[in-house]
This record gives structure tokens, sequence and C-alpha cells, in this order.
């Protein structure tokens, strides 16, 4: 893929079924070569008592980020989260939120993302660092529907 931007609204027709990034109301901002930026909103829904953004949404969102990252470089045919590793540093209640991913490195088969969260005033409340695997020879079946 080269270096300009990409079709948002292309990429978004791969989400159209996925009920946890529309749940949490993630909104891409940008996608470039490496980097992706989205957008979560507060909502009463992901918080946890004390009106503070729950820990998992906030790493579903830097999981989804990240692998966004990872689409704007993959040249296989798709890809999985293979490892990921977020430290919490803040608590976040201020939205929305912004999360940013950078590829900083690039292998055959597996592809290392730095990405951030942070909140409307730009405090950094968490960092994530993972590793998604690039699929080759096979798709995964997207079709398969819950029993």
């Amino acid at each position: 893929m080269d270096s300009q931007n990409y079709d948002i609204e292309k990429i978004l027709q791969r989400y159209d079924s996925d009920y946890v990034f529309h749940y949490l109301g993630v909104k891409i901002l940008e996608i470039k070569e490496g980097y992706a930026k989205t957008q979560i909103p507060f909502k009463k829904e992901l918080t946890r008592r004390g009106n503070i953004l729950n820990g998992g949404m906030i790493v579903a969102s830097i999981d989804y980020t990240g692998g966004l990252a990872v689409l704007s470089i993959n040249d296989g045919m798709d890809q999985v989260t293979q490892e990921l590793k977020v430290n919490f540093l803040e608590p976040m209640y201020r939205g929305p939120f912004t999360v940013e991913a950078n590829v900083i490195r690039k292998g055959r088969t597996a592809v290392a993302v730095e990405i951030t969260f942070k909140d409307v005033g730009g405090s950094l409340g968490a960092i994530g660092l993972g590793t998604w695997y690039i699929i080759r020879d096979k798709k995964i079946n997207m079709n398969v529907q819950p029993q």
C-alpha cells in the first residue's frame, strides 16, 4: 500500500457486523501507512464505578486501533492479534478519547505496534504494545454464526 490516506468508508465495511466495534462507538479519524487514529466517546455504558472508563474498553479500543494500523501495511490475506500488553497510567473519564497506533516493526508474519490512549485534554491514560500475526495462506471464516 502507498503512503497516502486510505478510504475510511471502505475500511468501515469490514466492521459492519462487528458488534463490539459499534458498542464502543469507534470513529476512525485517520489511516495512513503504518498509522491509525481513532476516537471513542465517553458513554456511561463504558464506565465502571466512579464514572471511570472500564479498562476492558480501553484494551478493546487499543486492539482495534492497532489492528487498523496493521491493516494499512498488511500484504497478506488477513490478520489476528497475537499478543497485546497494556499499561494503565491514569484513570480516564474526560472524553472523547483518542487512540493512536504506530507500526514500529514489520516482519513477514509478525507486526509490532505501539498504541497510546489519551483523554480530551491529552493526558496519557494507557500505552499498549501489541503483535499482530499476518495470515498468508488461509482466510478466517468471518461468516461463522453464534449458536
